[in-house]
């Protein structure tokens, strides 16, 4: 299993408030299971912006001390970046970085919001060769009230990360309701556990792949196989074959990316 999503770099963000807590989220994952898990905190354009030098350091650190704890799991690089009109030009000017430094760069947009430039940035984004990845829709408010939105976004080659969480059902059941519904309509490719903490919000992966399991085989058979060409930086084009055949619109990944 990847866990694509976490905060587990402490005195970063909201994240892990100590180097004692990040081990213990490490521990934690990798007793679940987890073989890599990716270390992706906020970058808040011009609120937040965390630099390469800075982040590497924290990095660093965090592997140094889990080797010293004899941990198997494999810590990636990542961001999860706010939604801002400049990330193109941030991108370009590589202050933003993609998963295990690849160009699979998870995105976060407003809770509450599906800004207007939205497609816009993630159109300029895959021309500058990025590959963006849609942190949780679930928990979008805009999108729970409108699927088409990450239809659209699918349709022009942007992945989608699901919450652990959100189909364990800690955010509430609208959002476990639409976890679900994207889940068995094939409209998530990765997972990830957002995990904040060792209390409410923890690196908690194993159940929810279970679900997937549970609810759609063939996407969890899909996510299986294919996990690993993103933090390898493989093209989309030459592993997306999956077809959304359960959504509103019939989609084929092949044919996005062909």
């Amino acid at each position: 299993m990847i866990d694509f999503h976490s905060h587990i770099i402490h005195g970063v963000d909201d994240g892990a408030k100590s180097l004692n807590m990040s081990l213990e989220m490490l521990k934690n994952a990798e007793n679940e299971g987890v073989e890599y898990i990716c270390a992706t905190p906020h970058f808040i354009t011009e609120e937040f912006e965390i630099s390469r030098s800075e982040y590497i350091e924290k990095l660093d650190r965090l592997v140094t001390a889990s080797r010293e704890e004899n941990f198997n799991i494999k810590i990636l690089a990542g961001l999860e970046v706010y939604m801002h009109p400049n990330l193109p030009k941030l991108f370009k000017e590589k202050k933003i970085w993609g998963i295990n430094d690849s160009d699979y760069l998870l995105i976060e947009l407003p809770m509450g919001q599906f800004p207007m430039y939205t497609e816009d940035v993630f159109y300029e984004l895959m021309l500058l060769g990025a590959k963006p990845i849609l942190a949780h829709p679930e928990r979008n408010l805009k999108i729970m009230k409108n699927h088409d939105l990450i239809i659209n976004l699918i349709n022009q080659g942007v992945l989608m990360q699901i919450n652990s969480g959100s189909l364990l059902g800690y955010y509430g059941k609208e959002i476990k309701k639409t976890a679900i519904e994207f889940l068995k309509r094939n409209m998530i490719h990765i997972l990830g556990s957002d995990g904040h903490n060792i209390t409410s919000r923890k690196t908690k992966l194993k159940e929810s792949y279970e679900i997937v399991k549970h609810e759609n085989k063939e996407l969890y058979n899909w996510i299986i196989e294919n996990q690993t060409n993103i933090i390898n930086n493989i093209s989309m084009s030459e592993f997306l074959e999956l077809k959304l055949k359960k959504a509103k619109r019939k989609i084929s990944f092949f044919n996005i990316f062909k």
